[in-house]
Parts: structure tokens; C-alpha cells; sequence
């Protein structure tokens, strides 16, 4: 039988009850006698010239005959004084039997009827979706209940579970077939994100997991038919092909990437040094590596080369404004670089717990001591390019390393326009800049200053600049903050990209916030710092090892226990420069705190010298032989209680013969 018979035919269930027995109507009684003339001599009237029925006889008949109980009943009750007491015993059980027969025909109509209605409900002719699935299951279910209700009909439960039969096989088969197409469009996904961009393992994996999920679909589609599935079958067997192309090509990147990693950790691994010219501890002399804020605060000074010569020796690099580092740990990221003439490149990365801006006085508000708003005509403000704030100008058009950047009027001009006009901010607030050159010849001036922009007013530029808020009553906001405590790293890879030097450092820009005294002898009790570490790593091996380097983050915890005056810490929740997360830990071993709050130098309460602690780098649960060591400093102290609100520190490891770790941290007292 096919398994797509319509099984609205299922009517036939209660047809097959119909035609069966117990339906009761009519019966019993002699054949219909055709009168006749008798020869001579006879005197009966039917064929075989018998006598006439007798009494009894004709109320059997009547009584067989009767279509209601009262008439059966009444076929009786009309001859029961004429016959005799043992035929009238017989004529009520004949009574009895016809009002059985009658009642159970009516059941019996009843129950047809409700078979009829409950195998009219069943529609099979569509079962796209698991509703109208659903659908056939409760009217099959109804039917199965009109069958066990009819008890005085054939059991058709048989027929009934042909057609439950059709309906788990067709929906088995949809969903067989809805299986076989979703796992075709996975796979064709899949393959169109592996041919469109470099093989990645993830996306090699996706490609993998959805042939697999192909082929289980095409194996469990019991089902369905070979010619079903054949097209589905033959999409699996292509896409062998194209993956393993993949796999091959990925494995052949992964080969040049991993040579080209090795050939990196190795330059790396040479050139990380100790912090903050500290020097290597086997054989670097004192300050041959160092770096920190030139005097302004505007750029990182980095030196490389002897005490004497590090003077002389500093590179300056400047703020890479088109990099966005992100935040670590709530302390603002910034990248640095240089490209001095023949001498490689510079890089550093640097982290800076920069406080947030406060509002101040509407922009419109005039000058008032202490609570910043400017006096303006009509709304529009003069710049000034003697008195200016530098740091508060900003706009995109404005953004240039070095010098000045002029702007002019548009040499074609057909709307005569005068002013030039460019959107920015003054003081946090968003308007626009107008200049109206002198001299379109020299246009107007934007000056690079050492810490933002000068808008020239008058002379080699030409032209007076204007400012107009966008809105006079919004507010400004505070000065940028000038006073704040920095780490961060440093590289620098030479012309020929054959020698690298790296190590970290950790500064403070303007006012000095480290001054901090009596921590012997005045506090007690502990305290928990919490914040980030960055710096760069280096794994090299030439025996198969790993190869690994790069720059990471991580996470720093330090715990002070005024008491003894010591400090210990971890850093950990490494990522590397991949993005990936390391399973390594470096512990900071007990260092001293000397009264200043100089951590692992200094003096000791007890007036002994303190020296800087080592370092244990773990990776993957197996620690390294202490090594290195680690220094840094408490500083801001508390106004309620006195105790430092921060902590900067720089740190240098090893791992054996083939790891070298050099970073810095910031943290916040929590």
C-alpha cells in the first residue's frame, strides 16, 4: 500500500461496520404464499394445499414482523387469550427477543453514525506541517474512541491502524526530508564562508560539522526512497573535495605561520630585557632600557644605549590618534610610535587611569572665578590665539602631527561665501568654527601646540576664528586631567627587522602623586588592589617546543599587609596576541614596602635596604624556578584614611631557557 494513500478513505472503517451482522431488522417468519386454486377434492388455499396458518403461527409472523417494541408487543397481546399457555410462553420470548433486535439496531445506527463523523474528521491529503499532523492524530484518536464506543459493530481497529500507520510514516518522511534540506543549506553555507576568505580552523570545523550532519541526515532517512536521497548524497561526496583543498591550504598557512612565529619568538626572546632600565640582571648595564612622558606629558621618550648616553639617546613618540586601544580595567589605553630616519620603528602601548571630566558653568554663562564660561557676542565667542586653551580645542579637521594646517576659501566661489566654517568642540561643547581670512592667499591657521591646537588670529595666517555652541546653555566641561599615573610597553624592531628590543615602564604625568609618608609606623591593617597588566612575551624553541610571542593583557591583584609592611601579587587571565586566552599565571613574590610606599626598594622599617622580589611564571600548572624580579609604588594617598589608592609596578620573568616576560601594571585600591 502506498504511504501516501489518502486516508480520508478511512470512511471505509465505518462502511466495513455497516455491513456486518447484528442488525436486526425484518425475518423470521414463512415465505410470502401465492394463492392458488387447490385440485378438486382439497380444501387449503396454498400451494401445497396445506391448511391455513394457525393462530400462533400468524402472531410469530407479526410479532418477527413488528418495527417498534409496542407493536411486537401488541402482536402478542392481541391473540395471547386465543392460544394456548404453552405457545403464549412462546410468544413473549419471541416478544422479548424482537424488542432486543429492535433497540440493538438502534444502536447500532447510532454508533455508524458516530463512526461516520469521526472518519469524516480525518484529513490526511496535507501534512506539511506538524499542526495539521497534529490535526490527523486527534481525528484518528477520536475515531479509535467511536470504535471501542461501538460495541454492537465489527471491530475495525485493524483499518484504523493502517491509517495511524500512514500518518507516523509521512510525518517521519517530512521530517526525514525537512532534515536532508536544512543540512543542505548548512553545508552549502559553510562551504561559500570557507571558499570566500583564508581558511580559518573555525571555519574548516563548520564545514566539517555540517558534512557530518549531512550524512547523518542521508542515514536516517529510513524513510524515504534511494531516488530521494540521491541528490543529497552527491552533494555530500563534492564537498569532500573543496574541504580538504581547504584543509590542505590551511595546513600549508599554518606551516609558513608558525615558521614565521618561530623567527619572531626568537628576535623577541633576544630582546626583552628587564623594566625600566633596570637592566637585564646577567648582562645589561643600569639604565639601558628606559622610557617615560617627555616634560609636557605630550609624548614617550624611549632610550636605548648606556647611563650616559640615554640623555642624548631618547626617541620621541608621538600619540597615534587613527589607533583605538582599548580601555583595560577602566584605565585609558593610548598607542605611541616613531619611524625616526634610519632608525626602524617605535612602538608603545600605554595605560593611564585618567580621571573622568566634571560639568561646569552653562557656555554662555560670562567668566566667573572658578566655574568656566565664556562672554559672548551674540552668541558667538572670539578665539583668541594668545589666550586660548590649547587642550580644549578639538576638532577632526583640525588632527596633524606636527607644524600648522592651513584652510581656505574654495578657489571656485560662486556664492561669494566668506567664512570658513568647520564643526568641533570648545571646552566639551559641540558647535563650530568659523575664520574669516584676511588674505585667502594664506588662508587661516591651525598651529600644533604641545598639548592641542592654536587658532592663529592675525599675521602669517590671516583671518580671526570664531566659535558658536550649538546649544549656549549647555555646559562645559572640566579641564582634561593633566595629573595621572601610567604603564605601559615598548618596542623597538631596527631598519632591518633583525633585532628587537622591548621592555616596560611606568610613569606619572604632571603633578607627582608618589609623595607619600609615615606608611611605617602609621598604617595598619591590609588593603586589595585590583587592575591590568600589559607587556610582551616570548617563547622560543628550537627543539620543537612552542613558539610564541607577541604582546598581551592581563589582570593584576596586589595584597598590602601594612602590619609587616610587605606586599605580594598575581598576574593572571593572560591574553596573548592572538586574542587568546593563555593559561599562565605570574606570581609576585613578597616584596617590602618602604615608608614612601616604594615597593621592593627603599628602606625597611627596621632600616634594612629593600630589594626587589622574583617572579614565578606557571603555564599550564607547572611553575618555573623563581626568577626576575618585580618593583613599584604606592601612591595618592586616601583623604578619609590615608591608605594609597594606587599602585603602578613593572615586573620581568622567565620560563626556563625558552621564556621571557617583561610588563607593567596599574591598579586601584578596591
Amino acid at each position: 500500500m502506498s504511504m501516501y494513500k489518502n486516508l480520508t478513505t478511512v470512511a471505509a472503517v465505518a462502511a466495513l461496520a455497516f455491513g456486518l451482522a447484528a442488525c436486526g431488522g425484518g425475518g423470521g417468519g414463512d415465505d410470502d404464499q401465492t394463492m392458488m386454486q387447490c385440485p378438486a377434492g382439497q380444501i387449503g388455499t396454498y400451494p401445497d394445499c396445506s391448511d391455513p396458518p394457525t393462530t400462533y403461527e400468524t402472531a410469530k409472523a407479526n410479532i418477527a414482523a413488528a418495527e417498534t417494541a409496542e407493536a411486537a408487543q401488541e402482536a402478542y397481546d392481541a391473540v395471547k387469550d386465543d392460544v394456548t399457555a404453552a405457545e403464549g410462553e412462546m410468544l413473549q420470548a419471541a416478544v422479548d427477543a424482537r424488542i432486543m433486535a429492535i433497540n440493538t439496531a438502534a444502536r447500532v445506527d447510532e454508533q455508524k453514525m458516530a463512526l461516520s463523523d469521526a472518519a469524516g474528521m480525518i484529513d490526511t491529503s496535507d501534512l506539511s506541517t506538524q499542526e495539521l499532523v497534529d490535526a490527523a492524530n486527534d481525528a484518528i484518536r477520536d475515531l479509535r474512541q467511536a470504535l471501542e464506543d461501538a460495541v454492537d459493530v465489527s471491530d475495525a481497529v485493524g483499518d484504523v491502524d493502517e491509517a495511524q500507520g500512514g500518518i507516523n510514516t509521512a510525518t517521519r518522511r517530512t521530517n526525514q526530508m525537512t532534515a536532508l534540506s536544512e543540512a543542505s543549506d548548512d553545508l552549502q553555507d559553510a562551504l561559500a564562508a570557507l571558499s570566500g576568505s583564508t581558511p580559518t580552523q573555525a571555519l574548516l570545523d563548520d564545514a566539517n560539522t555540517a558534512l557530518t550532519a549531512l550524512n547523518t541526515a542521508i542515514t536516517d532517512g529510513a524513510d524515504l526512497t534511494d531516488t530521494e536521497k540521491a541528490p543529497y548524497q552527491r552533494e555530500a561526496d563534492n564537498a569532500a573535495a573543496p574541504i580538504q583543498m581547504a584543509q590542505t591550504a590551511f595546513d600549508d598557512a599554518e606551516k609558513t605561520a608558525n615558521a614565521a612565529m618561530a623567527v619572531t619568538a626568537a628576535k623577541l626572546h633576544a630582546g626583552i630585557s628587564a623594566q625600566m632600565g633596570d637592566g637585564d640582571l646577567t648582562n645589561l648595564e643600569a639604565n639601558d632600557r628606559d622610557a617615560g612622558y617627555n616634560a609636557t606629558g605630550t609624548a614617550i621618550l624611549v632610550s636605548i644605549g648606556s647611563e650616559t648616553a640615554a640623555a642624548t639617546a631618547a626617541i620621541t613618540l608621538s600619540e597615534d590618534k587613527d589607533t583605538t586601544v582599548a580601555a583595560h580595567h577602566g584605565w585609558e589605553g593610548k598607542r605611541y610610535t616613531a619611524s625616526p630616519t634610519g632608525g626602524g620603528t617605535y612602538e608603545a602601548v600605554v595605560y593611564s587611569n585618567v580621571g573622568e571630566p566634571t560639568m561646569g558653568a552653562k557656555f554662555n554663562s560670562g567668566a566667573d572665578a572658578g566655574n568656566v564660561g565664556f562672554a559672548t557676542v551674540d552668541g558667538v565667542l572670539t578665539i583668541d590665539g594668545s589666550t586660548n586653551t590649547a587642550n580644549r580645542i578639538s576638532s577632526p579637521s583640525f588632527d596633524h602631527a606636527a607644524g600648522y594646517k592651513t584652510f581656505k576659501l574654495p578657489e571656485s566661489n560662486p556664492q561669494g561665501a566668506t567664512n570658513i566654517t568647520i564643526p568641533g568642540s570648545y571646552y566639551g561643547v559641540a558647535g563650530t568654527y568659523a575664520c574669516n581670512p584676511t588674505d585667502n592667499d594664506n588662508g587661516c591657521r591651525v598651529t600644533k601646540a604641545s598639548d592641542g591646537y592654536t587658532l592663529v588670529l592675525t599675521g602669517d595666517g590671516g583671518g580671526a576664528w570664531t566659535f558658536t555652541a550649538t546649544n549656549p546653555e549647555a555646559r562645559v566641561t572640566s579641564m582634561p586631567d593633566g595629573d595621572y599615573a601610567s604603564y605601559g610597553w615598548w618596542i623597538h624592531k631596527s631598519a632591518d627587522d633583525k633585532t628587537y628590543t622591548a621592555s616596560a615602564f611606568v610613569d606619572d604625568k604632571g603633578a607627582d602623586p608618589t609623595a607619600l609618608a609615615g606608611i611605617h609606623g602609621t598604617l595598619n591593617g591590609t588593603a586589595t588592589y585590583m587592575g591590568g597588566a600589559a607587556g610582551k612575551y616570548a617563547l622560543s624553541s628550537s627543539t620543537g617546543g612552542t613558539n610564541d610571542a607577541g604582546h598581551f593583557t592581563a589582570r593584576a591583584t596586589l595584597e598590602a599587609d601594612f602590619n609587616d609592611d610587605t606586599i605580594t601579587g598575581t598576574i593572571d587571565n593572560f591574553m596573548g596576541a592572538d586574542n587568546m586566552s593563555r593559561n599562565w599565571s605570574v606570581e609576585l613574590k613578597e616584596a617590602g614596602l618602604s615608608d614612601d610606599g616604594a615597593i621592593g626598594s627603599g628602606t625597611a622599617a627596621d632600616n634594612s635596604a629593600i630589594t626587589m622580589a622574583e617572579t614565578v611564571w606557571t603555564i599550564d600548572e607547572d611553575a618555573a624556578e623563581a626568577s626576575g624580579q618585580w618593583s613599584g609604588q604606592l601612591q595618592e594617598a586616601g583623604t578619609d584614611d590615608g591608605v594609597p589608592q594606587v599602585a603602578t609596578g613593572t615586573f620581568y620573568s622567565t620560563y626556563g631557557d625558552d621564556g621571557k616576560m617583561v610588563g607593567a601594571f596599574g591598579v586601584n585600591k578596591q
